[in-house]
């Protein structure tokens, strides 16, 4: 009886109105409780959030502390935003719904000095601006913006609370883990007008484990094994199916990443960076197996190009490979050579042959280059390749990946 007495002297004798503010300037005290972290889609850069807002803001109309007759009897009595005049709020980053906050379910506590509280709750999906330079291994920042709606700054103004986020009921999300906050209060313009907006910076990093373990440990080990293809025996037919199996896994893997990250290019993964990297030296391996499988299989009567023994001989000293001595039978060409030259300066008469030989020797000194250049067979020019290729290959892929993981892990140690 006592309450509805009250009711009647706030709401009809008192002629309470609903859409009249209760003060010319009303501050709005806010909290954000968030319950958990329901998922952050990286691809659709949207944070979905479970959680409530703590509106505070006091309403002179409605205290009754100084009237004896309720002053005991009645300390807090609740309300619907249809009866009691409330703040508009939207959420300002919504991607979802940008409507103003409102909840029928959800009752208004009056207490006895005009204090309101109001505790609008539900599931948020906001605006998240993701960088994925360095995922897995990613920290996000991500942003909640409340705003006002309809009443200017200077009619409502939203202030922060002394705890401005509450992790009371807080439970883990299982990929991304929350580590800190900042807040921020502001006025945005709008039509001319400044609104008084309040945003919550939340930081959240990724577990990484389930992503090295299903992405990262199977692509690095994909990375050496594109090298094993110059270690197959040309003999055994396998090597252009092995690269090519391969390279389609790696390109299985590049899909599979970037269903993953935004189709943004404001920022690179490193991981695909690294992917594309690997695919084209995996592409250049199968080019490679190609013109190795073209020397095994060439015909053994047919000479060797002076280039690729060049090329094999500049290959050999990169990888630091042992070079093959000349053959005997330059070697014998230039002993003969100069046993001629000594023959000559010792004889002033030669015979028909050794003015034939002599008369060569220009010849083979015109040719003395090829000393330079070990004497190969095609299958030997086959093998020799092979070993600097894996060498060479085997030496980029680690550099690489020793790079691209200190890369991952300096980004996740900073960030």
């Amino acid at each position: 009886m006592a309450e509805n007495n009250l009711r009647t002297l706030i709401f009809t004798t008192n002629a309470y109105q609903i859409q009249a503010r209760p003060a010319s300037t009303v501050v709005v005290n806010i909290t954000l409780n968030i319950i958990t972290f329901n998922s952050l889609d990286v691809r659709n850069q949207a944070l979905t959030t479970t959680g409530y807002f703590s509106l505070t803001w006091s309403d002179a109309r409605l205290d009754w502390s100084i009237n004896p007759t309720y002053n005991s009897d009645i300390h807090a009595i609740y309300s619907d935003e249809d009866t009691i005049w409330r703040p508009p709020i939207i959420l300002e980053n919504s991607v979802s719904d940008i409507s103003v906050m409102s909840d029928d379910s959800i009752p208004i506590r009056v207490i006895n000095d005009g204090t309101l509280s109001w505790t609008p709750s539900g599931i948020y999906v906001t605006l998240c601006e993701t960088d994925v330079t360095f995922y897995p291994f990613d920290t996000q920042e991500c942003d909640i913006s409340v705003s006002t709606w309809g009443y200017t700054a200077s009619e409502i103004t939203l202030a922060l609370d002394s705890s401005p986020l509450d992790f009371t009921y807080f439970k883990e999300n299982g990929e991304w883990a929350y580590k800190s906050y900042t807040t921020s209060t502001t006025d945005r313009g709008r039509g001319g007008n400044s609104f008084s907006s309040v945003t919550f910076h939340l930081n959240l990093k990724r577990r990484p484990m389930y992503h090295v373990l299903n992405t990262l440990t199977p692509t690095i080990l994909l990375a050496f094994l594109s090298c094993m293809a110059f270690k197959l025996p040309a003999e055994s037919g396998e090597r252009i199916g092995y690269s090519l199996t391969v390279l389609l896994s790696y390109a299985v893997y590049l899909t599979l990443v970037a269903d993953n990250i935004p189709t943004t290019s404001v920022n690179t993964s490193l991981l695909s960076v690294y992917l594309v990297f690997i695919l084209a030296l995996g592409m250049i391996s199968v080019l490679l197996t190609i013109l190795v499988l073209e020397c095994h299989h060439s015909d053994p009567d047919t000479a060797v190009p002076k280039w690729l023994l060049k090329t094999v001989s500049v290959l050999m000293m990169l990888t630091l490979q042992k070079r093959k001595e000349h053959s005997r039978c330059w070697c014998c060409s230039c002993v003969r050579n100069r046993n001629n030259i000594g023959s000559m300066d010792m004889s002033k008469e030669v015979s028909e042959n050794t003015m034939k030989e002599s008369k060569t020797m220009d010849t083979d000194l015109e040719t003395k280059n090829t000393c330079d250049v070990a004497d190969y067979t095609w299958l030997e020019v086959g093998r020799l390749l092979d070993k600097s290729f894996l060498r060479i290959f085997l030496f980029i892929v680690l550099i690489v990946t020793f790079t691209f993981m200190m890369a991952l892990g300096i980004g996740y140690a900073i960030y």
